[in-house]
């Protein structure tokens, strides 16, 4: 690993998720991101970013344009049933009332799946141009790689798993 790699891994995403964009979206692309860190600042360097995120202290780190929305809890009903983990999403109001009108990718890496879950994309799927890619990072992990089948299974196309199973795309 080499010092470009260090921020790579562990919270952040990996940097085959990363190259994989690289590779799949010319630069001066738009991409629609659902979580941000330091991915965010790597891909602002040849992407215009759009970044949903609850944490307050992530917003204007990096080179992006925010949408701040904390964290609204569900009613009692799970997106996904089997999944307790699906607890509440973005602030579901200030997401529509700011997304923005054009982007060629969605990258959902938030909110924090091990804590809230990510299942609030599928319940408000029709809210988004699902035309585009669609990469999911953490697909290892069952409840992110369940929302990816879904939401494959929804629009209508395949998925593919990344070969070190850490992230998946609807192409």
């Amino acid at each position: 690993m080499n010092w470009h790699d260090k921020d790579f891994g562990g919270w952040s995403m990996e940097k085959s998720c990363f190259d994989y964009i690289r590779q799949l979206l010319p630069e001066g692309k738009t991409i629609l991101e659902f979580g941000s860190g330091y991915v965010t600042g790597e891909l602002s360097k040849y992407y215009t970013m759009y970044s949903v995120e609850n944490y307050e202290e992530w917003v204007d780190r990096y080179d992006s344009t925010y949408i701040y929305a904390p964290i609204k809890f569900y009613d009692g009903t799970f997106i996904t049933p089997s999944i307790p983990e699906n607890l509440g999403w973005y602030n579901p109001d200030i997401v529509k009332e700011n997304l923005p009108k054009k982007y060629d990718l969605i990258l959902i890496d938030g909110p924090n799946g091990e804590r809230y879950g990510r299942g609030g994309f599928y319940k408000y799927l029709d809210w988004f141009n699902t035309a585009v890619p669609i990469v999911f990072d953490d697909v290892n992990r069952e409840p992110e790689r369940i929302l990816m089948e879904k939401v494959s299974k929804k629009i209508g196309r395949d998925y593919v798993i990344s070969e070190d199973d850490m992230f998946g795309v609807i192409i």
